[in-house]
C-alpha cells in the first residue's frame, strides 16, 4: 500500500473516562460515574508517527493472549525506534475497550474504541463474523501511520465476510512491524539522538 491518508475526518472515537467498577449483586461489574469524551483522530495521529493494530475483539483468545500482549511487551522498542505511540483498535464499545485494559494490566499501549466501526470501515477491515456470532468486527492488520499517513500496512491473509478462516495471526504482529520499522527508522533515530 502506497502512502495515503489514514481518515476521512468524519470519525469520532467515543472514550469513557473517570468510570469505576463497581460490584453488582449476583456478581458481575459496571462502570459508573465517568463520562463520554469525544476523541477525533488529529488527536490522537497529528504531528506524531503512531504504530496501530486492528483485531477481531476484546478478550477473544488470540487477542487476549498473543496480539495485545505482544505489543505491550515490545512496547518500548517502538519507542526506542521513535514511534510516538501504539494503540490497539476494536469493534468494540468504550466500556468494554477499558475493562479489558484494565483485565490485562495494560500500561503502555493505548486501546481505541471503535464501537461504530466507522474508523475500521474506513481502512476496509471491516468484516463480518457470522461463524462466531460477532457480527461485524476487525480483520486483523498493523500499520506504520506518520502525521495522518499511511506509509505501511500488513493485512493478514485471507480477509472475508464469512468466517472462512482460521483467524490468521501471520504479519500483524509486532516483530513483523518492528522489522520494518527497524530497517525504515533505525538508521534514522539513531542519527537524531
Amino acid at each position: 500500500m502506497d502512502r495515503k491518508p489514514l481518515y476521512d475526518n468524519k470519525t469520532v472515537f467515543k472514550f469513557r473516562i473517570g468510570d469505576e467498577a463497581t460490584m453488582l449483586d449476583g456478581g458481575g461489574c459496571a462502570f459508573i460515574d465517568g463520562k463520554w469524551k469525544d476523541v477525533t483522530p488529529d488527536s490522537l495521529f497529528k504531528d506524531k508517527k503512531v504504530v496501530i493494530f486492528g483485531l477481531p475483539g476484546a478478550f477473544t483468545p488470540t487477542c487476549s493472549s498473543q496480539q495485545l500482549p505482544a505489543y505491550e511487551a515490545l512496547y518500548d522498542k517502538f519507542k526506542n525506534l521513535g514511534i510516538d505511540e501504539v494503540y490497539c483498535v476494536s469493534v468494540n464499545d468504550a466500556f468494554v475497550m477499558n475493562a479489558w485494559s484494565r483485565a490485562l494490566r495494560l500500561q503502555k499501549v493505548k486501546l481505541i474504541p471503535d464501537g461504530s466501526g466507522e474508523f475500521t470501515k474506513s481502512l476496509g477491515m471491516l468484516v463480518n463474523k457470522p461463524a462466531q456470532g460477532f457480527g461485524l468486527r476487525s480483520w486483523r492488520y498493523s500499520a506504520y501511520v506518520d502525521d495522518r499517513e499511511i506509509v505501511k500496512f500488513f493485512e493478514e491473509p485471507g480477509l472475508n465476510e464469512l468466517s472462512a478462516d482460521d483467524d490468521p495471526y501471520e504479519v500483524s504482529d509486532p516483530e513483523t512491524m518492528l522489522k520494518f520499522l527497524d530497517g525504515r527508522l533505525g538508521y534514522q533515530h539513531q542519527e537524531n539522538k
